[in-house]
């Protein structure tokens, strides 16, 4: 045998050696990075990486594996093996003929029905004629679409001096385009959602055939980005209602992308069409999503940018999209996307479950007021109400917070973790009940008249909803003037509450807390001793 083929057949072994290795000893969930919810979904969704898995010396997951656990977009997924608990307890007042229909709806508007909605309307906008060509495909009225091999041109922004967000004219015809056969008869008619954060219309309609191929080789192409990008139109990042529909709705985009082995990865690139830089208090929340810097418009300025991956996510105020202003059939509760959502923003920021309970027979319920220090919709009596929550004979654990634009937000949500009843006057503040533990229980004191925002966003995340509803006992500081127009407003001004009334309604909320089977359940589990066991429990499926 010759030393070349020596050489070939020695290679050969080291490769394979090499490959078995990584599959059977260097597979870890760490690598992935997901909550177990997730994980057990994965490997039941990619075949390759439940092999690596199966094959494994140390995976935990073999149990779950071949069990048909999906997301419930699957086109093979029955609805007992989907991820989601949805449900509808309630009347649904007209909105349907039935209560399978009712749940339907349900799932189809704010679950992973909503995800597969979007998957089966994506058309081929720009179609690929040969190997190496480019690719544009949308979801109805191109609310999320998809590109491969993509040019933009961002040449013209130079010229404009003042930095800009929320701008539709950000592109002209050809400075979006590839090489490929575009349908401009589906485009037009798709294009028609014209508003910033609506849909990627005022930016796909510009989009033209390329005689020049796209790639790195390209004369066109002044930079050509390697890793996928996802580029984001972001909402209000000061307030955390609005810029939390951004990241739920870049979560959603990641299902709606498809289930491929790096569907989750970080590895990815967030580029936010504009060009203010960046700040926000939740902005490591960023990091559940991508290892890399942010990037904006000014990084790519005065050239022309390719694209091998371009991602441009769903948008945080689309008609009927989440959660933003969105209307809900009546009745249902327990969006398995929502709380997808919640688990994953936890686990990636690393925020601890509770590990210990009170050193008492009778555990305490843990009680968290957000208190407002601003101009309006402040509790005028709060340290009364606090002082009647830790006189009452239930012996709650009381605790005040105010969350400010300087407070940690990773601390916030460690505290918010730790919650059992979470009170707070209406505000973006009680955004903060998308990441409650799941038997938790919300009270937004008073409402203000806009009674459906966090009622649904609580529902939507199946977390039990309490509000102030006898109006006898609630006085105002006078009747509010809204800042526009001077007129009365339940917004802008302060509020006093009845000790007895308050009280009641925290009691309401306990007993729903003390009764619900995940808080009995954590109770138990943190009571015992560590077995060491490394099978997962029911509850992490």
């Amino acid at each position: 045998m010759s030393m070349e083929a020596r050489i070939t057949i020695f290679l050969s072994q080291l490769i394979s050696v090499l490959i078995l290795k990584e599959i059977v000893c260097e597979w870890s969930p760490e690598t992935l990075d997901l909550p177990h919810s997730h994980l057990t979904r994965f490997l039941n969704t990619l075949t390759d990486e439940a092999q690596k898995c199966h094959s494994s010396n140390n995976c935990i997951y073999k149990n779950v594996l071949d069990t048909g656990l999906c997301w419930g977009y699957e086109t093979n997924c029955p609805q007992h093996l989907g991820y989601s608990n949805a449900h509808c307890p309630g009347d649904h007042k007209g909105w349907v003929s039935s209560k399978n229909q009712q749940l339907q709806t349900f799932i189809n508007q704010a679950d992973f029905g909503f995800v597969k909605q979007q998957i089966l309307s994506k058309t081929t906008m720009c179609e690929p004629t040969a190997d190496g060509e480019s690719l544009l495909e949308c979801s109805s009225y191109l609310q999320f679409c998809r590109g491969k091999n993509l040019y933009l041109d961002f040449r013209d922004l130079p010229a404009r001096k003042e930095s800009f967000r929320y701008k539709m004219d950000v592109l002209k015809k050809g400075q979006i385009g590839g090489k490929c056969k575009l349908d401009k008869s589906r485009l037009h008619s798709e294009a028609t959602h014209q508003s910033p954060l609506q849909s990627w219309a005022p930016e796909i309609q510009h989009f033209e055939e390329l005689s020049d191929m796209v790639n790195e080789e390209s004369q066109i192409c002044d930079v050509f980005i390697d890793k996928p990008t996802f580029i984001m139109k972001i909402d209000a990042t000061v307030n955390m209602y609005h810029h939390f529909c951004d990241f739920f709705n870049l979560y959603t985009s990641l299902h709606v992308n498809g289930t491929h082995s790096k569907m989750f990865s970080r590895d990815i690139n967030i580029l936010i069409w504009e060009t203010y830089t960046y700040h926000s208090n939740f902005g490591i929340t960023w990091s559940a999503f991508t290892q890399n810097p942010l990037m904006n418009l000014r990084t790519f300025q005065g050239k022309r940018v390719c694209f091998r991956e371009a991602l441009f996510p769903l948008l945080p105020r689309m008609i009927f999209g989440l959660y933003y202003n969105t209307p809900i059939v009546w009745g249902c509760k327990e969006s398995g996307l929502f709380h997808a959502f919640s688990k994953f923003i936890l686990h990636r920021l690393k925020i601890p479950k509770r590990t210990a309970i009170d050193q008492v027979v009778k555990p305490k319920i843990k009680i968290l007021l957000l208190s407002r220090n601003t101009q309006y919709r402040r509790i005028l009596n709060e340290q009364a109400l606090l002082d009647a929550l830790r006189l009452s004979p239930r012996q709650y654990s009381v605790k005040r917070v105010e969350f400010t634009h300087e407070t940690d937000f990773r601390h916030q949500l460690r505290v918010i973790q730790d919650t059992d009843i979470f009170i707070g006057m209406h505000g973006a503040g009680l955004t903060h009940l998308l990441f409650l533990p799941d038997w938790a229980a919300v009270f937004e004191l008073y409402n203000c008249g806009d009674e459906h925002c966090y009622a649904d966003l609580a529902r939507l995340r199946g977390i039990h909803y309490q509000t102030w509803t006898n109006h006898v006992k609630l006085q105002p500081q006078d009747e509010g003037h809204h800042p526009s127009d001077g007129g009365p407003h339940a917004k802008f001004t302060n509020y006093s509450f009845d000790k007895e009334e308050f009280l009641r309604i925290v009691d309401l909320a306990a007993d729903h807390v003390a009764n619900h089977p995940a808080y009995r359940h954590m109770l138990s589990h943190l009571r015992e001793s560590a077995t060491g066991s490394q099978h997962l429990r029911s509850d992490e499926l």
